[in-house]
């Protein structure tokens, strides 16, 4: 059996044939993403390619085909497991604020986070977590808003 020998963390820039490549599997695996089925089959060839079908699970094939999807529009791709720990200035890159603003967060307890020496660390799985929560309030009130905008013929 295989190893991975690449750091899976590590970013990967496609280059213009693997983009062509990427950009052609996500068509045609994207088909097969309309099955209710918990399990995905997929046969390998090459020549180190085993006889039977491997088989994943339906979420793990989604996210190939979002990963063949990013890398076929030139995007840089990179798997991080949620268990990671990310720095104030990770986290503020990744919510797209300012580290004052991050640090706040921490302190006030909306992210869980832990400090290692001096520096504070919260994780990947947290901080995506109060990200979606965050972006579902902002969209009940804006759905609000614009359901009095309605009453008031404000469209």
């Amino acid at each position: 059996m295989s190893t991975i020998t690449a750091d899976p963390t590590d970013p990967v820039a496609p280059s213009v044939e693997d983009s062509a490549f990427a950009r052609e599997s996500a068509r045609l695996l994207a088909r097969s993403m309309d099955t209710n089925d918990a399990t995905v089959r997929l046969r390998i060839e090459g020549p180190n390619a085993p006889n039977e079908p491997a088989i994943v699970p339906a979420v793990a094939f989604q996210l190939l085909v979002r990963i063949l999807d990013e890398m076929g529009a030139g995007n840089t791709v990179r798997v991080i497991p949620g268990h990671i720990d990310l720095t104030t200035g990770d986290i503020a890159e990744l919510l797209n604020c300012s580290r004052p603003h991050v640090i706040k967060l921490l302190d006030e307890g909306l992210i869980a986070s832990h400090r290692v020496g001096t520096h504070r660390r919260a994780r990947l799985k947290d901080v995506l977590e109060y990200r979606d929560e965050h972006y579902q309030a902002r969209k009940a009130i804006l759905d609000h808003m614009a359901a009095i905008d309605q009453e008031l013929g404000l469209e």
